[in-house]
């Protein structure tokens, strides 16, 4: 009798735990059929001004949002402090992440099944960069924002050495770099105005977002997935079968062909103030940031004559690409209100949601079923167009990859290493975190 009333109890908490995981999916949530809601916190690193002005918009027009909070934490303190509250059971409902945190955050987010957001319907709402947030079992996020890469340029000096347009590729950036370089009359290498800055690392705040744009662009991911194994693996310095060398090391001696003081082509050395320095005060005349950098810069020097264009592409290449900072919103495993935050998470990441949070960040939306009117501003339809070509890797540790980019470019500029050696011993050093990860980069 003992044995049989304990399988019976035993059958009885599996019955109950399938029933409650039924439950937290069950609601889809829409329009304003969210009576059933209940509190949903939100934690998140994205300015609070931003995240209150979208949250005001949506509860206008959608009472599922009435008792939605935001949590805002500062962004050199946000990883450690989700940890620290999911650990002693005061973490939020609903946290928002990005492709980098996907891996380290795995055990601590609730994968939304297929069953409740298809693969379908969000392959075809979302950017292609939103398949990194796809796993076997169904997405681990849904985007919510991109933040596209696009190259700034000053009107004026291409103006004055006869250079009507910004390049559209980067072979065109390697002609006209002579024409817009000064160097120093005194015979040595000193640059007083730079074309472009390429080539270092210190003074270069995105080289590595910068460095993976041509590696993507020339087809090496950098990072895909093993189709026999499914897990997340390295594929940097891969040689296609006939080719004398791998794309990611061709990559990366473009990068650093604009700091080698013998070519004609040299614009960029460590001297230099940091790059978007150099730009707003008029020494540079091509500048590599991100959409949102864009109100700052204007900011920084309201007579530079700034223009906004993509991001230049490998002459004759083939996809056209840029690499793009992208947000999702992920279910807490050790959310108060699943169900809840369920809703709340499709909502956000809907039509409405998706437009107002576009709308509030002054970014390009990350659905592609949302349109934004772009005729007033030629900025915003670079920025538009950049996010339909935004790309990025599982990036498993981004202050320890930081440090394998910086090796990789400095080992090349100082002369201590080739290209092709210097791609090989980074695509040994990153295929060690896959190793070690055994996996666990894939929400469960």
């Amino acid at each position: 009798m003992k044995s049989s009333s304990f399988q019976i109890a035993v059958i009885g908490v599996f019955v109950a735990l399938i029933f409650l995981g039924a439950g937290i999916f069950a609601t889809k949530g829409g329009g304003s059929g969210g009576a059933g809601v209940g509190n949903v916190s939100i934690w998140g690193d994205i300015d609070p001004t931003v995240m209150e002005t979208a949250l005001a918009t949506l509860r206008s027009g959608d009472k599922s949002f009435a008792n939605v909070t935001y949590v805002y934490k500062k962004p050199a303190l946000y990883e450690n402090a989700l940890v620290e509250a999911m650990a002693s059971g005061k973490g939020p409902d609903l946290f928002f992440v990005s492709p980098e945190m996907v891996g380290s955050f795995a055990n601590k987010i609730t994968t939304i099944p297929y069953s409740a957001v298809s693969q379908q319907a969000f392959t075809s709402a979302y950017i292609d960069e939103g398949s990194l947030f796809l796993t076997a079992q169904g997405p681990s996020a849904i985007p919510i924002l991109i933040d596209p890469l696009v190259m700034y340029w000053n009107r004026d000096t291409l103006a004055a050495a006869s250079v009507a347009q910004a390049p559209k590729d980067w072979d065109t950036i390697l002609t006209i770099a002579p024409s817009l370089t000064t160097l120093s009359t005194d015979g040595n290498t000193a640059i007083q105005k730079s074309a472009v800055a390429l080539g270092g690392w210190g003074n270069i705040a995105y080289a590595k977002e910068v460095l993976s744009t041509l590696i993507i662009q020339a087809g090496d991911p950098i990072v895909a997935e093993d189709p026999t194994s499914g897990k997340q693996v390295a594929f940097l310095g891969e040689v296609p079968e006939g080719a004398a060398t791998s794309p990611a090391a061709s990559a990366l001696q473009f990068y650093t062909e604009f700091s080698n003081p013998v070519k004609t082509s040299y614009s960029w050395n460590r001297s230099l103030p940091e790059a978007a320095d150099a730009f707003v005060s008029g020494k540079l005349a091509f500048y590599f940031g991100f959409a949102s950098d864009y109100p700052t810069l204007l900011a920084r020097n309201p007579n530079l004559h700034i223009a906004v264009a993509v991001i230049p592409q490998i002459k004759d290449g083939g996809v056209r690409l840029t690499y793009g900072r992208m947000t999702g919103v992920a279910i807490a495993r050790t959310a108060a209100n699943p169900s809840g935050a369920l809703t709340v998470a499709e909502l956000m990441g809907g039509v409405a949601g998706v437009s107002a949070l576009a709308s509030a960040a002054k970014l390009p939306p990350v659905r592609r079923d949302v349109t934004m009117d772009t005729s007033a501003s030629a900025a915003a339809s670079v920025f538009v167009q950049s996010a339909l070509m935004a790309r990025a890797w599982l990036d498993p540790n981004p202050t320890q990859t930081d440090d394998i980019f910086k090796t990789m470019i400095e080992s090349v500029v100082t002369g201590a290493s080739t290209p092709d050696r210097a791609v090989a011993e980074a695509a040994r050093a990153l295929g060690l975190f896959y190793h070690n990860a055994s996996g666990s980069t894939q929400p469960q």
